[in-house]
């Protein structure tokens, strides 16, 4: 039963190793680019709105003659030169104070908020990473070594080739060993080559 419990462990070491460098890598991403990472729906229709707003506001300014339509519109309404330097002063004094600009710094301020709330989710997610590996390296430098599979290492050393001994079969005569010459036999020596 502790072999089982070992081999589970093992295996809940390497699932945090693995879950943790996914999610690592993920926030890493996401915190280099922002746009790819949004946390829930709502930082989806935040930046969706964001977007929109900040487009109707752009048609909304160019249509009222926030770009330069000013001069036009005097143009318009002015019979002669007076008039139309007069009118033309009242729209530059009107445009200092400009809503439009101001409600685009607005959409701007909120996309930026948005952005760095999910960057920083993302470095979340980096660190979280972080740990579940450095957790899972300790759980398997626990339970690793206990098992058989894993008790020399992950890649064991391979060892000196030593002669094998075939065990002897049932039934089967056992090897012949030399046997030691005779008491008072003499020893004879090999032949020169």
């Amino acid at each position: 039963m502790r072999s089982v419990y070992l081999y589970v462990m093992c295996a809940v070491s390497v699932a945090l190793i693995g879950l943790g460098a996914v999610g690592a890598v993920v926030g890493l991403a996401h915190t280099v680019a922002p746009d790819l990472g949004h946390r829930d729906t709502l930082d989806r229709v935040g930046i969706g709105l964001s977007n929109i707003g900040g487009n109707l506001v752009e048609l909304f300014d160019e249509g009222s003659g926030g770009g330069g339509g000013g001069e036009d519109f005097c143009r318009d309404v002015s019979d002669n030169q007076d008039d139309f330097d007069q009118c033309v002063e009242d729209q530059a004094q009107s445009s200092e104070g400009n809503p439009v600009e101001s409600i685009q710094e607005g959409i701007n301020e909120v996309k930026d908020e948005l952005r760095s709330q999910i960057r920083n989710n993302a470095v979340d997610h980096v660190i979280r990473g972080l740990l579940m590996i450095a957790a899972g390296v300790v759980l398997f430098r626990i339970h690793g070594p206990r098992t058989e599979l894993f008790a020399h290492g992950l890649m064991p050393a391979k060892r000196a080739s030593a002669p094998t001994v075939v065990p002897p079969t049932a039934g089967a005569a056992p090897p012949a060993d030399p046997l030691p010459p005779p008491p008072g036999a003499t020893r004879q020596d090999p032949p020169p080559l």
